[in-house]
């Protein structure tokens, strides 16, 4: 069962992507919506027309698909034991874990309670080494020295 995060994570990737959004209360009815933007709290508005339940789901900022790279930093988060928030809208991250212990492999799926922005990540978590790539800027610096002068 998905959490309340989960469900509408889905409902506005659905809407953003231009496909029908299905009630998640009436099977088999598609629910109407309109993205309302305010001078404040932008967000879509869905509606069911069997219920007349509406759903609002804040989207300011919108929502979006996380990069690779950022999905990536958030599993070595997970292995430093940080807290992993959004990176748009600096809220807390909704981490959903699936492990295949035959493989070793995990499955995470990061949503952003606030914005919900979400990313997928699949592998072995010790793979997830976004700064340890030569060059990448998190190696120490060496000390120039200088040269004696001759005069």
């Amino acid at each position: 069962m998905p959490t309340e995060v989960e469900q509408l994570r889905d409902l506005a990737k659905l809407y953003w992507a231009g496909q029908p959004v299905p009630c998640p209360k009436h099977t088999g009815v598609m629910m109407s919506g309109s993205f309302v933007k305010t001078t404040y709290a932008d967000h879509l508005f869905l509606t069911c027309p069997r219920g007349k339940e509406t759903i609002t789901i804040p989207q300011r900022p919108r929502q979006m698909e996380f990069y690779p790279q950022a999905v990536e930093g958030m599993v070595e988060n997970i292995q430093r034991g940080d807290a992993i928030l959004c990176y748009r809208c600096q809220s807390k991250i909704e981490t959903a874990t699936q492990e295949n212990v035959e493989t070793g492999r995990f499955a995470y799926t990061f949503t952003c309670v606030r914005c919900f922005s979400y990313g997928s990540w699949a592998g072995n978590p010790s793979a997830a080494k976004i700064g340890s790539a030569p060059g990448s800027g998190t190696q120490k610096k060496k000390k120039k020295t200088s040269e004696p002068v001759e005069v």
